[in-house]
């Protein structure tokens, strides 16, 4: 990202925007997908709205040396590398890509799962107690317009 956008990629701008915005100048820098250039208030009122706002403790604690991003278009059925991607330290699935019934190909560690609202898996048992889920909200953004926002 650094190479392909250097002047407006920033590597001090954390990947999850928390409650304590107030002091980080960078969010607000540029305006998105680089950051929030123009949108402070109507981000806080969002944020003051949601009942998480950070990485649980034993994210933030983890370095991550290894991470793999595992999509839903079903391009691992048949691999078996389910072990190999169990053996990363942090697996963030998107979409609704399954894990119930694929374990081999696939693996079952998730640490995040990540996804537009109505792309989240239905059952249950797609939602380890020890994952993060996170809804991508800017798809909606999109569709009204930063504009209107």
């Amino acid at each position: 990202m650094g190479k392909l956008f250097a002047e407006k990629y920033s590597m001090d701008i954390p990947p999850f925007v928390g409650k304590n915005i107030d002091d980080d100048e960078a969010l607000f820098k540029y305006g998105p997908p680089f950051g929030f250039h123009r949108f402070f208030d109507k981000l806080k009122k969002l944020l003051e709205l949601l009942p998480e706002h950070d990485l649980p403790e034993d994210l933030k604690s983890k370095h991550c040396k290894r991470c793999v991003v595992i999509g839903s278009g079903g391009i691992l059925y048949g691999s078996e590398l389910g072990h190999l991607l169990n053996q990363y330290d942090i697996v963030i699935r998107l979409n609704d890509a399954p894990v119930q019934g694929y374990t081999d190909h696939v693996g079952n560690k998730t640490t995040i799962r990540m996804t537009y609202p109505e792309g989240a898996p239905l059952s249950e048992h797609e939602y380890p107690p020890a994952s993060l889920f996170v809804a991508a909200s800017l798809k909606v953004l999109i569709s009204i317009g930063f504009k209107q926002w």
